[in-house]
């Protein structure tokens, strides 16, 4: 629960009084403070304090936390945020405040490349509509073409409430009438939508910013629907109803295959030892089913999956015909630190012999279970060479030479077949 606190400054001097009357001279200005909240979208989940000055204000604020407005003088004036505990800012934010003008502090991005924004917030005016504004804030994300419409509109029929909003912006806000709306963000230029809120309330007389992050995901994201008022408590994550699904087939003599949700092909002609792209579905828990292309109608593997918000996630099709597996991974496609890239290895063999990884001539992972994945590896960007190696023999039984790895990458590496023959499949998740 998030408590509302009021910080207080003294005046600079106490007001004068003469024969108990209060005297103002012609210069006389009456003190109208700005009002600023704390909110923390920084990814990992840690608690954050924000500090004014030197002075903390609000402390350990959760991740999609909101705290109250505060009131602070007009003046040159900077803020902080740490980790809760540590006495290092992570990030500052200096302004000169403006008299009644509300702000919003915000903390995005993730650990280890943080981000700090002070924004006004846009007040309603009244007018009996709702006033609403879009904040990205997504680390490494794409800019956004954001629609605001009926929950059953077609985007096809509408171009967007806000266009091209890149990452760090802000927009003037948009009145509306009071009602149920729907909010969807496309990669800015397509109708590709990368965020559904399903359903949001626009009440009258009220200002809402659309706060969009990053979790995981290495394209979706998440918002938040900030109310511009006194109260935090206010703030509710509009959770994103679109995931994110690719296909990899290693279903060794299968040829290509296609692949169906709840029955409707959402991607066919995979050929053998190949992943798909990341392929936009709706949440929730789904039949996944996939055929082999030259025999229609006859399923080959299924698997029961919820896919969740805002997440990643690939499926393997693997083993022999008659055995035919679907394996679902969940992803974890957070954007790596400056000078950092991360890849995955996966024994997406159809038998069941287990492997040794090694990244040039350094082991990274033992004895790799078949249809298994291992942890992420953190590496620098370079070209590598990885071998999938016998864990008994230290034979080297498949090799991927020349793989280059840019900065803030994250790949993934298949051993497919089965023993004397075995493919490599390289997957670019980030």
């Amino acid at each position: 629960m998030i408590s509302r606190r009021r910080l207080l400054f003294s005046a600079a001097a106490a007001p004068l009084v003469l024969a108990g009357c209060k005297v103002r001279t012609i210069n006389y200005f009456p003190v109208t403070p700005a009002t600023v909240r704390f909110v923390n979208v920084m990814y990992p989940a840690v608690g954050l304090d924000g500090l004014h000055q030197d002075t903390v204000v609000w402390t350990d604020l959760g991740f999609e936390g909101a705290a109250d407005y505060v009131e602070f003088d007009n003046n040159l004036t900077t803020f902080g945020v740490r980790v809760t505990g540590t006495a290092t800012d992570l990030g500052t934010a200096e302004q000169t405040l403006a008299g009644e003008q509300p702000y919003s502090l915000i903390a995005w991005g993730r650990l280890g490349a943080p981000g700090v924004l002070l924004a006004p917030d846009a007040r309603s005016g009244g007018n009996g509509s709702a006033l609403v504004r879009v904040i990205h804030v997504g680390l490494a994300a794409v800019a956004v073409d954001v629609y605001v419409t009926a929950p059953d509109d077609n985007l096809d029929d509408f171009g967007p409430n806000f266009g091209g909003v890149g990452s760090g912006q802000t927009t003037i806000g948009l009145r509306l009438s009071p009602g149920t709306y729907r909010v969807r963000g496309a990669i800015s230029g397509s109708k590709i939508v990368i965020y559904d809120s399903g359903t949001v309330e626009l009440l009258e007389n009220t200002s809402i910013n659309l706060l969009f992050y990053t979790l995981q995901s290495a394209s979706l994201l998440q918002c938040m629907v900030l109310p511009v008022s006194g109260s935090g408590s206010g703030a509710v994550v509009a959770t994103n109803q679109v995931s994110a699904l690719k296909v990899v087939n290693a279903a060794i003599d299968a040829g290509t295959i296609d692949g169906f949700v709840d029955g409707t092909k959402f991607v066919d002609d995979i050929p053998y030892a190949v992943a798909t792209a990341y392929l936009f579905q709706a949440t929730g828990a789904h039949t996944l089913t996939f055929e082999a292309t030259s025999t229609a109608g006859a399923a080959i593997a299924s698997l029961q999956r919820t896919l969740e918000s805002t997440s990643d996630i690939s499926v393997l099709v693997v083993g022999f015909p008659g055995a035919v597996q679907a394996i679902a991974f969940a992803d974890d496609n957070i954007v790596p630190l400056a000078g950092e890239c991360r890849v995955r290895f996966v024994n997406a063999s159809s038998d069941n012999a287990a492997y040794d990884v090694y990244v040039g001539d350094t082991k990274q992972v033992s004895a790799l279970a078949a249809r298994t994945a291992s942890e992420y590896v953190t590496l620098v960007p370079a070209t590598y060479t990885f071998t999938f190696r016998d864990p008994v023999s230290g034979a080297t039984v498949l090799t991927l030479a020349d793989q280059a790895i840019g900065e803030g990458r994250v790949a993934t590496f298949y051993a497919a077949g089965a023993v004397g023959q075995l493919s490599s499949i390289a997957s670019t998740d980030r």
